[in-house]
Parts: structure tokens; sequence; C-alpha cells
């Protein structure tokens, strides 16, 4: 398996076509074309197998408040997937542990929504958020219950050091996390 890094400006439309096939395997219809465009704006690591494409991470600058601290950038994971035809592989763990080296590189802090998968994360050295969850929209600061499923990396600690304060993203379309 080889891992190729790009940026989401460098992402051609074959690849593009590829991206959608492999996230419609993964997911089926829980991935919305929202959550396509949710994936591109940042880095992306592609896992080959061959001339296929079998894996995908990428990681998005998004602006987060912790509790009353300032709006901060940080890198926000999106559409991890493994073809289901190589789960079971470690495709998934050395696309994440790829992709950590490009956070690590350009973010303090990274974020995630995940539903089934935070123990993969914990693995990794993701830490479940403890504090409620908001989303600023247009009308103002709105829980949004999604905290059940966020995840940090903290790459530096001392970026945010309580987990169990309210965390807030800004609104976007479909799902804001």
């Amino acid at each position: 398996m080889q891992l190729v890094v790009v940026e989401s400006d460098q992402v051609d439309a074959a690849t593009r076509q590829a991206l959608r096939a492999l996230w419609d395997r993964a997911f089926g219809d829980r991935f919305s074309d929202e959550d396509a465009d949710h994936a591109y704006g940042g880095v992306h690591v592609l896992a080959c197998a061959g001339d296929r494409l079998v894996g995908h991470a990428s990681a998005v600058p998004r602006r987060i408040r912790f509790g009353d601290l300032p709006w901060r950038t940080v890198g926000y994971v999106e559409a991890v997937a493994t073809d289901p035809d190589h789960q079971g592989r470690h495709v998934g763990l050395r696309t994440m542990e790829r992709l950590h080296e490009e956070i690590r590189s350009c973010w303090p802090v990274a974020m995630l929504s995940t539903g089934r998968a935070t123990g993969f994360y914990e693995r990794l050295g993701w830490e479940r958020w403890r504090g409620l969850s908001c989303t600023r929209t247009a009308t103002g600061v709105v829980p949004d219950g999604e905290h059940g499923g966020l995840m940090i990396l903290r790459c530096d600690p001392s970026f945010v050091t309580d987990l169990s304060v309210t965390v807030t993203c800004e609104d976007r379309p479909g799902d804001a996390w």
C-alpha cells in the first residue's frame, strides 16, 4: 500500500470521482454531497493499493472556540474511510498515522466527530471531548448535542487544557460538526 499526501487544490477530477466512489462503498447512503464538500480545503492522505484508492483521510482548517477563549483555527478531520474490501489490513491506521504528521506540522490541535469509531481514535491518541458542544449560527450560539462523538488530538496540550468546557464551531451546510 502506498500513501500519497496532496493538498485539495491538487486533487484532480478523476481522483475526486475515485474518492466519491470510496466514500459510497465505505459509508453507503450515510455520506452526503455536503459531507464530501467538507473533506476539501486542506490536506488529504490517499491510500492506494496498486491503482485502486482504498483509503482516505483529510484535515481542513476550522474555526473553533474553546470555552471563553478567542476563536482559533484547528485541523478538523473529515471523510476517514477504508474500502470495505481492505478493512482489517491497517489501511485506516496507516492513513491516520500519516495524517497526524500533517496535522502536527500545521495545527496545535485537531478535532473530529465520530459515531462508532471512538475506540479506533483513542488508540491513536485522541481524547473524547467531555464538555458540551454548540454551533454558532446566524441567529446565535445554540447547543447541538454533538458532544458525545467529538474527539480532540492535542499536539500542543497547552493550547486546550480543559476538555470539559463548551466547544463551539461555526455553522456550515450539512452537519455542523
